[in-house]
């Protein structure tokens, strides 16, 4: 039933806005319920707001999610506290991934060309990232839009992923370049 309201609402552009509203509202106010049961809570919103969840989300305190409803999210995904996840341009997240402490996902950036029109009055370019299963971002790591982290990807703590890596390998620094292997 909720699915229904939810597709619902999305047909209509002003009550998308407040659909928003109403998903930044529980999202915030959940999030800072402490302990188990917090995470509990959270991971009940997940399974109503996202596009589509699987299995068990571990969500701490202080997470913020904005464009839930085009964010795919798969099984035993730890998610740390503080954390920023923009799923404006779409984002999948894979099975089996950790999130470290302070980790900034976006996935739309604003244009750059062009002197006409100031950037705040241009619209934004989505950018699918997807982030395959049994992928670590370290803390305070940002991923910029339209990356794929690979199947089983470890990114090193405060690195800024610009572009996709391969599979089982360990990246870090800013810009992050691969420094290893699993």
């Amino acid at each position: 039933m909720l699915k229904f309201i939810k597709n619902k609402i999305k047909d209509f552009s002003f009550s998308y806005l407040i659909y928003l509203e109403i998903e930044a509202f529980f999202f915030t106010l959940a999030g800072y319920i402490p302990t188990r049961i917090g995470m509990i809570i959270r991971s009940f919103l997940i399974k109503i707001f996202f596009k589509k969840a699987k299995g068990m989300q571990f969500i701490k305190t202080n997470v913020i999610i904005e464009h839930a409803d085009r964010i795919r999210i798969g099984r035993n995904v730890g998610i740390n506290c503080n954390c920023y996840i923009n799923g404006f341009g779409g984002l999948d997240i894979g099975d089996y991934v950790l999130l470290g402490a302070s980790i900034t996902i976006t996935t739309g950036s604003h244009p750059t060309k062009g002197r006409e029109l100031p950037i705040f009055f241009q619209r934004s370019v989505p950018k699918k990232t997807i982030i395959e299963d049994d992928v670590w971002i370290g803390s305070n790591s940002v991923i910029l839009p339209g990356i794929i982290l690979k199947k089983g990807t470890v990114i090193g703590a405060n690195s800024v992923v610009t572009k996709d890596t391969e599979e089982y390998g360990i990246y870090g620094g800013v810009p992050a370049k691969k420094i290893g292997e699993r």
